[in-house]
């Protein structure tokens, strides 16, 4: 599970910036009588954190990010995904992921001179059999500057390293720190890594206790976070059910039946091996007519908005099954806002949500920020500084009253991270101009 991820230098995002999934300490003060009249709930009671034990703090099972246009909510967390990528993958093999993830490239701060000569830095924070362990990584596009592993267990709270390797510019090679905790032959390979990839991917091919749980969880994400590669998500979605995965079968069907619940008219989805490549497969949706008949088409002949709420709903599945993390950039584009209100209540809700899976979204809906649906501390907001660069807080940085109407306060400028537009009567003159020109 995400506790917080922190990126530094990456694309729009030049100083620092944290999300953080740690939940905001419940306040003690009851529910005024105004907030009881409009049903308004307590951040509480719309979404109880999961209570990590041995730790004093619950962690969020959603975050949702709202910001203008081109104000870097994409951006943060595109940076998640990429070193989550090269962190599985390694900083080589991802390069294969760009033709389909744009982002999954090292990109800098290129709006400052210095900046763009400078690295990125990323730290992330997990949780994982109630320890916490943390990542840290700075590189460039040619090689690793310093890369850092340490945990915490929960019954001491005490930082133990596993790993910290620092590039020694002088000498050219990499100084190397173990802890005790991470004896073995996999030390070993320290000597033979290159300079330009990460030593947890090499990692994640062998079997190191001490963090096997940790990459396995790595492993298991799924790919990508636009909702604009549908027949990406469909191949790798035949993939799945071409293997012997146990719930390969299962995590199908029970997407198909969300698909089916939001009255798209999909009664099925069938999958036939080409003749030419056996190894390949038509994707066909099949629907009933008003006869009772079956009329079947190419799934990609399908509506946008029936393509996308499948592989949504297939990412969705995988994550409430295994207790993964899903991140979707602009979620409740081309579906309906009724279908991702009952989306993120299927991940605020304990019965639906057994595993602790977590859901990370950008959105421009703000009818999503409407009390009882997102407590304070899961709205967060980016918006551009004087230089350009992404800033991102959260909405509990204003302190507002939990029956605040959020979504109006937002669309008012209260809370930054919405556009500057023009006046009315600066565009009635500007209009005004161009048709003299003309």
């Amino acid at each position: 599970m995400l506790v917080d991820f922190t990126v530094e230098n990456y694309r729009s995002i030049k100083e620092p910036v944290t999300l953080s999934a740690v939940a905001q300490k419940q306040s003690d003060r009851q529910t005024s009588q105004s907030s009881k009249r409009k049903r308004v709930k307590s951040d509480h009671e719309i979404a109880s954190g999961y209570h990590v034990e041995g730790w004093d703090i619950e962690l969020l099972p959603v975050l949702a990010i709202f910001g203008a246009n081109a104000s870097g909510k994409s951006n943060i967390i595109q940076a998640l995904d990429y070193l989550l990528l090269i962190m599985v993958y390694g900083t080589q093999e991802v390069v294969k992921f760009q033709r389909i993830l744009k982002y999954a490239k090292l990109d800098p701060f290129k709006l400052d001179r210095i900046s763009a000569q400078k690295p990125t830095r990323f730290e992330l924070r997990t949780l994982f059999n109630n320890n916490i362990y943390t990542y840290s990584l700075v590189i460039n596009k040619n090689n690793i500057i310093s890369e850092n592993l340490d945990y915490a267990l929960n019954k001491t709270k005490r930082t133990r390293r596993l790993f910290h390797r620092q590039w020694d510019e002088s000498n050219k090679k990499f100084i190397w720190k173990t802890g005790d905790d991470f004896a073995g032959a996999h030390n070993q390979l320290q000597d033979s890594i290159r300079e330009n990839e990460l030593f947890i991917s090499t990692l994640g091919k062998l079997k190191v206790d001490v963090i096997e749980s940790l990459l396995r969880c790595l492993k298991a994400r799924w790919v990508g976070i636009n909702l604009g590669n549908e027949m990406y998500d469909i191949t790798s979605i035949t993939l799945l059910q071409g293997t012997d995965h146990p719930l390969a079968n299962e995590i199908f069907e029970e997407a198909l039946t969300i698909v089916r619940k939001f009255d798209t008219g999909l009664s099925r989805i069938d999958m036939v091996k080409k003749y030419d490549d056996p190894s390949d497969y038509n994707i066909y949706a099949v629907h009933h007519t008003h006869d009772g008949d079956l009329v079947a088409w190419l799934f990609d002949e399908e509506s946008l908005g029936t393509q996308r709420l499948f592989s949504l709903a297939f990412r969705i599945v995988v994550a409430l099954k295994t207790g993964g993390l899903t991140i979707v950039d602009e979620l409740g584009t081309n579906i309906h806002p009724n279908i991702v209100r009952s989306i993120i209540r299927r991940f605020q809700n304990p019965k639906t949500n057994p595993e602790n899976a977590q859901l990370i979204l950008t959105s421009h809906d703000n009818t999503l920020q409407r009390n009882n649906l997102l407590r304070r501390d899961q709205i967060w907001f980016t918006q551009k500084r004087p230089d350009q660069s992404t800033e991102l807080y959260p909405l509990t940085d204003f302190h507002v009253r939990n029956d605040l109407a959020i979504d109006k306060a937002y669309l008012d400028g209260r809370f930054g991270a919405v556009p500057f537009l023009p006046s009315e009567e600066e565009m009635i003159l500007q209009g005004d101009e161009q048709c003299q020109e003309s």
